[in-house]
């Protein structure tokens, strides 16, 4: 596997000063993980430097987390070193290593907005899934509170029921081919997972309070627990920046 796109970026540079941000994804897994009974296996794909296995770490027997950058998988090596169970693979979403029903959980998180179309990673993830396995996924949502604003003042009434995606990247970048940021429509994720064979359980709207001044003026503690009550209700009306789903390869 050649040089990854983003094998140059600093991605634990990229979290620092954003606890909140991190702490909503936590809460939001948290809650999935709470559903699901069987916990011996799980697969952490595009799992980068490893920001996310002292979470499931803990709780899981094996874990497996693969991405196709040999300089985070390297971060990775020393960020979790305190953990043995976790094991440390290079592989893209799309070409996944690992067996036909190898896995109890997948996780898909901060990987879906650099995929134009998300349908062969949703299939490998399928793939690689026991019957009754699940899927935990993350994918930036493009009809969030703020942008569907911004549509209505620009008189764009059509914008939120186009399921195209919407690129983020200047125009610059797009010229420069630098990897590609994309805002999904979540009726075309719920499309794509379903083609896959997934069944959608449950879903959650996260880092609903990304606003500079409520970050800058409310302790964390407060953020977060109002993000912890707003994620579900919120979901109905797809309000947050970041859409969290629970899906389930159906058990034969």
């Amino acid at each position: 596997m050649g040089k990854a796109f983003y094998d140059s970026y600093d991605y634990p540079k990229y979290w620092q000063g954003r606890d909140y941000e991190h702490q909503a994804e936590v809460v939001a897994i948290q809650k999935f993980m709470t559903k699901i009974p069987q916990k011996n296996s799980i697969l952490d794909l595009a799992g980068g430097f490893g920001r996310l296995a002292p979470l499931y770490a803990p709780i899981f027997q094996r874990c497996l987390l693969v991405d196709p950058s040999k300089q985070l998988l390297n971060q990775a090596q020393k960020y979790l070193k305190e953990f043995p169970n976790v094991e440390i693979q290079q592989g893209s979403v799309e070409k996944i290593p690992a067996l036909d029903n190898e896995f109890d959980v997948a996780l898909l998180i901060r990987i879906v907005h650099h995929l134009p179309s998300p349908y062969p990673a949703f299939q490998e993830a399928f793939r690689v899934l026991r019957p009754g396995g699940f899927l935990i996924m993350e994918f930036a949502n493009k009809i969030h509170f703020r942008a569907v604003v911004r549509s209505w003042l620009e008189r764009d009434f059509g914008f939120a029921k186009n399921l195209q995606p919407v690129d983020q990247r200047s125009p610059a970048s797009i010229a420069q081919k630098t990897i590609p940021f994309l805002n999904h429509h979540p009726q075309a994720i719920y499309n794509q997972l379903n083609k896959s064979g997934f069944k959608i359980l449950s879903r959650l709207s996260v880092s609903n309070f990304r606003f500079k001044i409520l970050k800058k003026n409310l302790p964390l503690r407060l953020l977060l627990l109002l993000e912890s009550i707003s994620q579900r209700p919120l979901a109905i009306c797809h309000f947050g920046p970041s859409i969290f789903l629970l899906c389930q390869k159906p058990p034969k």
